[in-house]
């Protein structure tokens, strides 16, 4: 009889593992009335619990939400706007969008990535957040185009064209000029009043 060790629990793990939230753990969560705030989203697994909305965000969001509602009757377009809404990116990531411009399936679910055609963020507490983790998010989703209006800056930063899961152009623009879309043909944003 050979003397055997016996295994201790140190021996099976090698280190506190980072657990990823899924969006269906995100739901419980939420419906159990976890978040003060329902100004939450999930982005890779992470809860981010994003600032109160201050008048000069809801301000701009409005301009923006009315101007491409403009845009899109101009060119006779299909496209919706949708305001504010959550996207199903994948398995962890479930942000919410200031704006969405998609195609409507007419669905009961969370806007999936393959309608959008594009994606607008009002940032003015989030200019960071929303240039980088929201961009390098949506630019993995295969989002076409995604535009950033940056209150404080004014100015507005236009992201299309995606290679290797990043979005390889950006334009930037000020408020008070028109802005074509670089992905949907004739579609133009003017910003004037702004």
């Amino acid at each position: 009889m050979g003397y055997e060790q016996p295994i201790v629990a140190d021996d099976l793990v090698e280190g506190p593992v980072r657990h990823k939230l899924t969006v269906d753990e995100f739901l419980i969560l939420d419906e159990a009335g976890v978040f003060p705030s329902k100004h939450v989203e999930l982005i890779d697994g992470e809860i981010f619990v994003l600032s109160p909305i201050f008048m000069p965000h809801a301000r701009t969001l409005h301009m923006v939400a009315v101007e491409f509602e403009l845009a899109l009757r101009r060119v006779s377009s299909a496209l919706l706007c949708f305001s504010p809404v959550s996207a199903l990116i994948d398995e962890h990531s479930l942000p919410q969008a200031d704006l969405l411009v998609a195609v409507s399936d007419g669905g009961d679910g969370f806007m999936a990535p393959e309608n959008v055609r594009i994606a607008v963020e009002v940032a003015s507490s989030s200019l960071r957040h929303d240039l980088g983790t929201k961009a390098e998010l949506y630019a993995r989703a295969g989002l076409p185009e995604y535009w950033v209006f940056d209150v404080h800056g004014r100015r507005i930063v236009r992201m299309h064209e995606i290679v290797a899961g990043e979005y390889s152009e950006r334009a930037e623009f000020a408020f008070g000029e028109q802005i074509a879309s670089a992905t949907i043909d004739r579609l133009v944003v003017d910003t004037t009043s702004f």
